[in-house]
C-alpha cells in the first residue's frame, strides 16, 4: 500500500471521527429537545445547522465522492485496528449507558419516549466512536 493511500485513509478516518462528533451533538439536541421545559426554536435551528454544516463539510472535504467506493474496513492494518478498537469502545459505552438508564428508569419512564431514548443511544455511540478514534490517533 502506498504512502499516499495510507495518508488518504488517515484523513478519511479523521473526517469520520469529526463527523461522528458533530452527529452526536445534533442527536443529543434532538433527543433532549422534547423534555426541555422551555423549548426554543433557536436551539432546534442550531441543531439543524450543526448537522447540515457537518454533513456538507464532510461531503465537500472528500468523505463521500462519486468515484470512491465505500469500504467497511480500512486497507491499512493499523487503521483497521484503530477502527476495531473504536467499535469495541462503542459496545462497552452502549452497555454502560443501557445499564445507567435501567438504574434510573423509574424517574425516566413518564417523561421520556422510546424514540428519544433511541436517539440518545445513537448520540452516545457516535460520541464514543468519534472520541475513541481521535484519542487513539493522537497517541
Amino acid at each position: 500500500m502506498s504512502n499516499y493511500a495510507i495518508k488518504s485513509e488517515e484523513k478519511f478516518m479523521g473526517q469520520n471521527a469529526w463527523f461522528s462528533l458533530f452527529m452526536e451533538f445534533t442527536l443529543l439536541i434532538i433527543s433532549v429537545y422534547p423534555i426541555l421545559n422551555q423549548t426554543s426554536t433557536p436551539l432546534l435551528l442550531l441543531g439543524t445547522i450543526a448537522f447540515l454544516g457537518s454533513f456538507f463539510m464532510f461531503v465537500i472535504r472528500g468523505g463521500f465522492t462519486w468515484k470512491m467506493k465505500y469500504h467497511l474496513t480500512y486497507k491499512d492494518e493499523y487503521l483497521n485496528t484503530i477502527d476495531t478498537i473504536a467499535y469495541k469502545h462503542v459496545v462497552l459505552g452502549l452497555l454502560f449507558s443501557l445499564g445507567g438508564v435501567y438504574l434510573f428508569s423509574d424517574d425516566l419512564a413518564l417523561s421520556v419516549s422510546h424514540s428519544m431514548m433511541a436517539t440518545f443511544y445513537l448520540a452516545v455511540m457516535s460520541l464514543i466512536y468519534g472520541a475513541s478514534i481521535l484519542w487513539q490517533s493522537k497517541g
